[in-house]
């Protein structure tokens, strides 16, 4: 097990997710309190997670310098976005573009086009 270091309400309030030092992302049940799921992808603590209102994605960065998008209709890694030189430790969504932020330790700010590869 590992220390939640983040988490992100999906926009339905139906479940929320947190990332961990076990290099683990879990979604669980916001009613219940139940373990849903659990995505394994990075090789370091995940940091930060983002859900967006839009589209069926959820976003997670981590200490292993990674920027993946989830597409939570398949549970699977579909994008990466590769950039920062650093972990990256937080990440925000746009409410109306389609553009993620994210801030890492090699003190950048990147900011993403999440339509592209």
């Amino acid at each position: 097990l590992g220390w939640v270091r983040c988490c992100a309400v999906d926009p339905t309030n139906e479940w929320f997710a947190t990332g961990a030092g076990d290099r683990t992302i879990k979604l669980w049940d916001l009613a219940s309190g139940e373990l849903k799921l659990t995505l394994t992808g990075h090789i370091s603590p995940v940091r930060g997670l983002a859900v967006s209102d839009r589209h069926p994605y959820m976003f997670s960065v981590g200490e292993d310098k990674l920027v993946k998008c989830w597409d939570l209709e398949t549970n699977s890694v579909i994008r990466h976005y590769h950039g920062h030189l650093s972990g990256v430790y937080c990440c925000a969504l746009h409410p109306t573009l389609d553009v993620l932020c994210t801030g890492g330790r090699d003190s950048s700010v990147r900011v993403w086009d999440i339509r592209t590869k």
